[in-house]
């Protein structure tokens, strides 16, 4: 783990840089008050201060067993994360076909069932009670048209 939060904290410390150049060069505001980068700017000081943390931390800590692992995953973590972003290719692709409720089903229980493996039962357990919890949330309380097929749903 030494070595991924080593690579970590120097990707974050690379990003970091840039939000705070991009946010530097966003124009002054024209009114009394904090321009638009203002915002931007501190959370990259932010990001910095907290990824420079990381990596100094990491530097002085001692090399443990766990530490001498592979940083990337294997063959069957790399298939798993291919089959995630296939099926959330196709969730996007169907979903306008589909609609929300359909859509969403399918790809947990996609998710669930193929990815994870998991038994029939549990697997439309989750798939219904996320679809469910989805929709109650976006489409009842927050009052969000989400997208339905020609059945309406």
């Amino acid at each position: 783990m030494k070595k991924a939060d080593m690579i970590a904290s120097v990707v974050l410390l690379a990003l970091a840089g840039y939000v705070i150049q991009d946010a530097w060069r966003m124009p002054p505001s024209a009114t009394f008050g904090p321009s638009a980068g203002f915002l931007p700017f501190w959370l990259g000081i932010l990001l910095a201060v907290l990824a420079t943390i990381l990596f100094v931390t990491n530097l002085k800590r001692e090399t443990t067993e766990k530490d001498r692992e592979a940083v990337f995953p294997g063959k069957k973590a790399l298939f798993a994360i291919t089959l995630v972003m296939a099926g959330l290719a196709v969730y996007i692709e169907l979903i306008e076909v589909l609609g929300f409720l359909v859509d969403t089903f399918l790809f947990i229980l996609f998710l669930v069932k193929v990815v994870e493996r998991e038994p029939w039962r549990l697997t439309l357990t989750v798939a219904v009670s996320t679809t469910v919890v989805l929709f109650i949330t976006f489409q009842i309380l927050l009052k969000i048209t989400l997208p339905s097929n020609m059945f309406g749903f």
